[in-house]
């Protein structure tokens, strides 16, 4: 997408992160911008989830305000 001019992130938990930089660099797209959660998320209770995913939306505003600034 983002070689199409629209602005692109991904998702990737902390305990893959650098396969998900991997494979970005692989698809030829090493900067694309990652939103890293914290990993496991099975231990957690929902208030937790939500709370990690609440910052996540967050974070995934700032690079792509970012992404489309670049």
């Amino acid at each position: 997408m983002s070689r199409r001019g629209v602005a692109a992130v991904t998702i990737c938990s902390t305990a893959f992160i650098l396969l998900g930089r991997a494979q970005a660099s692989a698809l030829g797209n090493a900067s694309l911008p990652i939103a890293i959660v914290p990993h496991p998320f099975g231990l957690r209770s929902r208030d937790e989830v939500r709370q990690i995913a609440v910052k996540c939306v967050d974070d995934i505003i700032k690079l792509v305000s970012e992404a489309k600034k670049g």
